[in-house]
């Protein structure tokens, strides 16, 4: 089995060349009992992120962590966005485009409903060092990256063109357009608000980039532990290189 750039590797068979002393090969190829082939370190610097600071697993906590402060922050704005929106100017003449924070309410409480569920999953993930609970949530990620992307696309533009179109897609705070225009003039505590939401969305776009990265490692080092111990337990190997993480 070979995995991760060369460090773990789980030989099925060690084909010896004829007239090679056996054991004087073991003897040259262990460390403390333990062949280079299949030794494990949880110290390794591969295994460690943020400039080295924190362990990768560590780090993954902190993420879900931060990513949890994110979800209540967009369903705090989502709901404040629907609780403010007042009805549209001709809302009894049948116009019903400020309808539409409703539905972008129902529809962003989902995601954010689904994403959580991701986080929550790698959470048990990393308490039961289980690599496959963390596939949900890579997937969330790199859904949530485009979704990002895109917000941070029609926030731009909606900055620049004053299409209501745009800020309905945006969902940053609550505003009316006048009848018979395609286009808003905000107030300013308004702009600002969606400025404030729109740089968020781009921090965050930021943070899951680099996010998806580090959880894509803390799984392949939990998929490398696993199969460390398997080996270990196989071949009754002593788990040296293992802590309670």
């Amino acid at each position: 089995m070979r995995m991760m750039n060369g460090r773990l590797h789980i030989p099925l068979r060690n084909n010896i060349p004829p007239g090679q002393n056996r054991n004087r090969s073991r003897r040259q190829d262990s460390v403390d009992g333990l062949p280079k082939s299949v030794q494990f370190d949880e110290s390794s610097d591969e295994y460690r992120c943020l400039c080295g600071i924190f362990h990768i697993k560590t780090g993954a906590y902190c993420i879900a962590g931060i990513e949890i402060f994110l979800i209540f922050f967009y369903l705090l704005n989502s709901l404040l966005v629907l609780l403010q929106q007042k009805n549209s100017y001709d809302y009894e003449r049948g116009d019903r485009t400020s309808d539409y924070v409703a539905i972008a309410f129902i529809i962003t409480s989902i995601a954010l409903g689904i994403a959580m569920t991701a986080v929550l999953l790698m959470l048990l993930g990393l308490a039961r060092n289980f690599s496959g609970l963390l596939i949900p949530h890579l997937i969330i990620q790199l859904i949530s990256i485009i979704c990002f992307l895109a917000l941070v696309i029609i926030g731009i533009l909606a900055v620049v063109t004053d299409v209501s179109l745009f800020y309905r897609l945006l969902n940053a705070a609550p505003f009316n357009e006048y009848p018979g225009q395609n286009t808003v003039a905000l107030p300013a505590d308004i702009a600002v608000r969606i400025y404030a939401v729109l740089i968020i969305y781009a921090i965050s776009l930021v943070l899951e980039c680099w996010f998806v990265i580090v959880i894509y490692y803390c799984y392949r080092y939990l998929t490398e532990r696993k199969a460390y111990m398997r080996y270990c337990m196989a071949y009754s190997t002593p788990l040296k290189t293992l802590n309670s993480r």
